[in-house]
């Protein structure tokens, strides 16, 4: 049974998202998490940097209102898309030249982030009506503490694992999580993992900050599990140094030779799809391992899939590993922080190796191409492990911090 709405700040919920229409991690759990709020009832807006094509390539329910604060889509007529100011010559100087500086929020800012997109940050969110903000990078929450109607809740959900995080911007979240120097205090501050939030909260040094962990939802309903007969292996995600994605490359080439009949299957798309090619051709193994690009038939691919490999240097919470558990497909890891040894119990729902250790991912990957029972056995942990990520309930944690919060805030008369 649903929970009544309690207010109309909490019915009122606006996402702030590096990008709602790219393919990345932030971007399908918003999908997820923003489609789930609208069906229940809420007025859910997601409020994005760019917008650089009609469609988002994940779904997001068609009552969810998506606000962008800049327009990059082509022009009617044209193919290329707009530039950022910073790059058109056509822009107004003192706009080009905002957008070449650096963002006040906090040092470190991402590069995307810049002194213009402060401005359209605080216009947009002065704007909000009292709402309940969810920001997903430190330089959102930082905007969000300075620039929203103090009546707002303002919770931010970090989706990087609190190692690879930058010193800046953890000491920018810092200060707006505990009210530093006068600073507006967040809500809460939410993680993905236990892990992350025991480092949260040594970092925090202040136990009077609302802190949780909250796992992504599974964007996939659970099961039906694959067969595990197909002789593949599957990874996905952002080509980018993080996902590691040449360390898996190197790990499979060996079994290339000793296993023929085997497939890698890497989806996704970024700025190192090129060099990954490259590496594939190189080795001479295009006829083994496939790069695909980007999908919208990944669960049909999973399904049909036998092992999942995951060469991250780091995760949050990685997708990629909830929605393979979810069809039953065990995974094989690095033990990067935090994300991985977060799911998977090694040798219960899946093969976890030593950070790095590209031998040994080889031969984990070895181990579950070559004893069908044990990866059959992986995989019924692995879907029954997937349960704790069900999308309903965990979006029945969210709506009730929510709603705690918005009690106690009320209580205190704010």
């Amino acid at each position: 049974m649903l929970r009544p709405i309690r207010s109309e700040r909490t019915r009122r919920i606006t996402f702030v998202v590096p990008s709602a229409f790219y393919a990345g991690g932030i971007a399908r759990v918003v999908a997820t998490q923003a489609s789930v709020l609208a069906q229940r009832g809420y007025e859910v807006t997601v409020l994005t940097l760019v917008r650089p094509t009609d469609e988002p390539v994940f779904d997001f329910d068609p009552r969810v209102r998506i606000v962008a604060l800049q327009d990059l889509r082509p022009p009617a007529g044209g193919t290329q898309q707009r530039r950022r100011p910073r790059r058109d010559p056509e822009a107004d100087p003192a706009t080009r030249r905002l957008d070449r500086q650096p963002s006040t929020l906090v040092p470190g800012a991402h590069k995307t982030i810049t002194a213009y997109v402060d401005g359209l940050l605080r216009e947009h969110l002065s704007a909000l009506p009292p709402s309940t903000v969810v920001t997903t990078r430190p330089e959102f929450a930082i905007a969000a503490s300075r620039w929203t109607d103090p009546r707002s809740l303002i919770i931010h959900q970090e989706h990087l694992s609190f190692v690879p995080r930058p010193a800046p911007l953890r000491a920018g979240l810092r200060s707006v999580a505990r009210g530093d120097d006068g600073a507006r205090r967040l809500d809460a501050l939410l993680t993905l993992t236990e892990a992350d939030l025991e480092r949260w909260r040594a970092f925090l040094d202040d136990p009077t900050v609302r802190t949780a962990a909250i796992p992504n939802p599974n964007p996939f309903p659970i099961g039906p599990a694959a067969p595990l007969t197909s002789k593949v292996i599957v990874a996905a995600g952002r080509m980018t140094s993080q996902k590691g994605f040449e360390r898996l490359i190197d790990a499979f080439a060996p079994l290339a030779a000793s296993h023929p009949d085997w497939q890698l299957r890497i989806y996704g798309d970024g700025q190192q799809a090129a060099d990954l090619a490259a590496q594939v051709a190189a080795l001479g193994l295009t006829d083994h391992i496939l790069l695909p690009g980007v999908t919208d038939r990944f669960e049909e691919e999973l399904a049909a899939s036998s092992i999942l490999g995951m060469s991250s240097r780091w995760e949050g919470l990685g997708m990629v590993l909830l929605e393979a558990m979810s069809k039953g497909v065990p995974p094989v890891a690095f033990d990067c922080p935090e994300g991985p040894r977060q799911v998977i119990s090694d040798g219960e729902n899946g093969l976890l190796v030593p950070e790095g250790d590209v031998p040994a991912l080889t031969e984990a990957l070895r181990r579950v191409m070559d004893d069908a029972d044990l990866r059959s056995r992986l995989g019924a942990g692995a879907l029954a492990s997937a349960r704790r990520f069900e999308t309903g309930s965990v979006m029945d944690r969210w709506v009730e911090l929510i709603d705690e919060i918005d009690r106690e805030r009320a209580g205190a008369g704010s």
